[in-house]
């Protein structure tokens, strides 16, 4: 908790949602020097049902646009979570005295390339898309989506990611990017707070692929080397498979998957069962070249799993510039071959170390020491 005395007045966030799985995300800024507001650009249904008297909710509409303009210019700060089109008309039209806090979720940025960050097994599915995202990149200004967006962006006084890598990482391939507000390690949702230095081991013979069936993944990859691997056949492979868009992209990967004899978990893993699913999991493997499943990540890391990544995906570098022993892509088919697939003892409990250094290193006051100096601006 940040100290503030008593004549600094608290200051008014509405957290702008419109993905019911993130809405938790506004924990982040509980204080005593914050009143959070919750604003859902949906109707109510059963999925949102939790905060159906905690929210404001309002259809994305043209029609609400002024509604939620007069609700918005009521606060000192909007954090937008997922910067889509329409939030990018509210951004735009605000008061220019509400500070504007993008919660950057990834996909508005990497689904303008995606030429970056697919292999080229799935680019193959996804020509004409590569090629119209291209166009768009090289004259957004050109296309109203794109202009609005980008203004939105110009118009952002802060961006939050996770860890600064991603962030050097945009800034290489987008200009204008607002000023960054690392998030707190300490305050991810998605795994234990508390380290479990207590793990059981040894492992069981699982081994986890991707986190959806989001193409980022580059499953086709995997899956080849699996299939390559005459060792992978005493494994219990299984491919995180049970949200994201179907298309020719996944009826390939369900097709190749099984070939290779792997097992798809289509089905949705509730929260509290989603805990313990790494338990006696021996590796997660995410072939992705962007930063993609952070949560899955570290919930493997917490479990003591073998974590392998690609080394183009920022996530790699951060987490190995760490200290974590964290694997790449390139020594996986060996590692299948002989079997390596299982992390020592002594491996865990240096991640284990390290994770609690990391969290330590990225804390819930400085970040809202942050957020608070970028209010009082």
């Amino acid at each position: 908790m940040v100290n503030r005395t008593s004549l600094d007045p608290m200051k008014k966030i509405i957290h702008v949602h419109s993905d019911n799985k993130f809405i938790h995300d506004s924990e982040r800024y509980t204080d005593e020097s914050f009143i959070n507001e919750i604003m859902i650009l949906d109707s109510k249904n059963s999925s949102n049902k939790e905060y159906h008297n905690k929210a404001l909710f309002y259809e994305p509409i043209p029609d609400n646009l002024n509604k939620i303009l007069a609700v918005a210019n009521s606060a000192d700060a909007l954090v937008i979570y997922n910067l889509d089109f329409f939030k990018s008309q509210i951004v735009n039209r605000v008061d220019k005295r509400v500070k504007i806090i993008w919660r950057f979720f990834g996909t508005e940025l990497y689904s303008r390339k995606p030429h970056l960050y697919l292999s080229t097994k799935s680019k193959s599915f996804f020509v004409s898309r590569i090629v119209k995202s291209k166009v768009k990149s090289t004259f957004p200004f050109f296309f109203h989506y794109e202009k609005s967006f980008y203004r939105a962006i110009k118009r952002s006084d802060a961006i939050t990611c996770t860890f600064k890598d991603e962030y050097e990482h945009l800034t290489r391939h987008w200009n204008h990017l607002p000023t960054l507000i690392p998030l707190a390690s300490e305050h991810h949702r998605n795994y234990s707070s508390k380290i479990d230095f207590k793990l059981d081991y040894p492992k069981k013979n699982i081994v986890v692929i991707g986190n959806s069936r989001a193409f980022y993944n580059n499953h086709l990859d995997s899956l080849e080397l699996v299939q390559r691997s005459k060792h992978a056949q005493k494994l219990n492979i299984k491919v995180l498979f049970n949200y994201g868009t179907e298309n020719t992209y996944t009826h390939e990967v369900r097709k190749r998957a099984k070939l290779a004899g792997v097992e798809l978990i289509d089905s949705f893993i509730a929260p509290n069962k989603f805990i313990d699913f790494y338990g006696p999991v021996a590796a997660f493997i995410n072939n992705s070249y962007r930063q993609l499943a952070l949560g899955n990540v570290f919930m493997a890391l917490h479990k003591g799993v073998k974590v392998y990544l690609n080394s183009k995906n920022p996530t790699y570098q951060w987490l190995e510039g760490e200290g974590l022993y964290i694997y790449n892509m390139e020594i996986l088919e060996n590692d299948l071959k002989t079997g390596q697939v299982y992390l020592a003892k002594s491996e865990i409990e240096h991640n284990l170390k390290g994770l609690k250094k990391l969290k330590e290193g990225q804390s819930k006051s400085d970040f809202t020491l942050q957020v608070l100096e970028l209010l009082n601006e």
